[in-house]
């Protein structure tokens, strides 16, 4: 029994120098450095870069409709096919407009014979009339069936150049080179005819994908800080890994409003073409507006603001001071410091507990 107690005895003044120890080492740690996390001021490449999402667009896009009505009796190419200028792509009944044409025809004919009939009649009133075998009245009226029979002749013919337009007509053909990129009816389909830009049947959509751009909104306040011709890169949301370098072609000159935001609309050109980039897909343009090499940077978390003025909490050794920081460029994690402290500084991360 009494062995027993000499071992209790033993391991209860073991244990109580043991938690003095800890003690004493924890004390000296907690004077070695702060308890508040810092971060160090330290020199990195940085860049101050304004993201905007759009749609690509290509340069030169065509809508093709008709100007006339009618049914499509043949369709002649697929959405995806590479098209020429001037080549088919569908064509339009034409038989009304060819019976039409028969009778147009025809009709020119007869008023063709009234027309000659009129002229002889009227050269021979004219005749007798210099004779004075015919009276003022008559060769009036045998002028004026000449010139009606004229003018028939050439109404009819205008009817019949207008048939045959409208024959040429349905024979619908390519805008320009480039790829079909929409095609929106099926053969045997009644279209209407085009009488404006805004009526009329939609057929097919020809876009050349060689000359693409994207069109994106910039906030306000940082319009002002990119100008036409800035380089800028663009990707993707449909493919991830491609990235493409673009220029800043033109900066609308009035904003518009966008939810409860101003933004002014602009347009990218890209350089080059990937066969992966298809008008209407989504893209997000990068603008770097400004851009320093190894600049002193510190996290942005650990600057702070009281009205204009900005600030840091330097730890001194001992304890953390405030420091007023005149700061450069930034993005979202890191912001550059142009003068208030030294590389190697260490600043709080957040405000220490004794400066609240």
């Amino acid at each position: 029994m009494k062995s027993f107690f000499i071992s209790l005895l033993f391991i209860v003044i073991i244990g109580a120098g043991g938690f003095a120890l800890y003690e004493y080492v924890a004390e000296q740690t907690r004077g070695e450095g702060p308890s508040v996390r810092t971060v160090e001021a330290v020199r990195r490449d940085l860049s101050e870069i304004v993201n905007a999402t759009g749609e690509v667009r290509p340069v030169l896009e065509s809508i093709v409709k008709s100007e006339i009505s009618g049914r499509i009796a043949e369709i002649k190419v697929e959405a995806g096919d590479l098209v020429e200028r001037g080549q088919e792509l569908l064509k339009l009944d034409t038989v009304v407009l060819e019976t039409r044409l028969r009778e147009a025809e025809r009709s020119l004919e007869a008023e063709r014979l009234r027309y000659n009939q009129a002229k002889r009649n009227r050269d021979r009133s004219a005749e007798l009339f210099e004779r004075n075998f015919l009276g003022e009245r008559e060769f009036l009226d045998e002028q004026t069936g000449y010139d009606i029979a004229l003018i028939n002749t050439e109404i009819a013919q205008t009817r019949m150049e207008e048939i045959v337009e409208d024959i040429r007509k349905s024979n619908l053909t390519a805008p320009h080179s480039g790829m079909i990129t929409l095609l929106n009816v099926t053969e045997g389909q009644v279209i209407s005819g085009a009488t404006s830009v805004s009526d009329g049947t939609d057929l097919l959509t020809v876009a050349q994908l060689d000359n693409l751009y994207m069109e994106a909104n910039v906030n306000e306040v940082d319009i002002s800080k990119i100008e036409i011709g800035d380089e800028v890169s663009v990707t993707f949301d449909a493919h991830p890994d491609l990235e493409m370098v673009g220029h800043i072609r033109s900066i609308s000159p009035s904003a518009i409003r966008e939810g409860n935001t101003r933004v002014f609309p602009i347009r990218i050109f890209l350089d080059g073409s990937d066969d992966r980039v298809r008008p209407g897909i989504s893209a997000t343009v990068a603008i770097t507006i400004a851009s320093s090499k190894q600049a002193l940077s510190v996290s942005l978390s650990s600057v702070f603001a009281e009205g204009r003025d900005r600030f840091v909490f330097l730890y001194n050794g001992v304890e953390f001071e405030r420091r007023p920081v005149e700061l450069g460029v930034g993005n979202l994690r890191y912001v550059e410091v142009l003068s208030g402290l030294s590389e190697g500084d260490l600043v709080a991360r957040n405000r220490p507990p004794e400066t609240r």
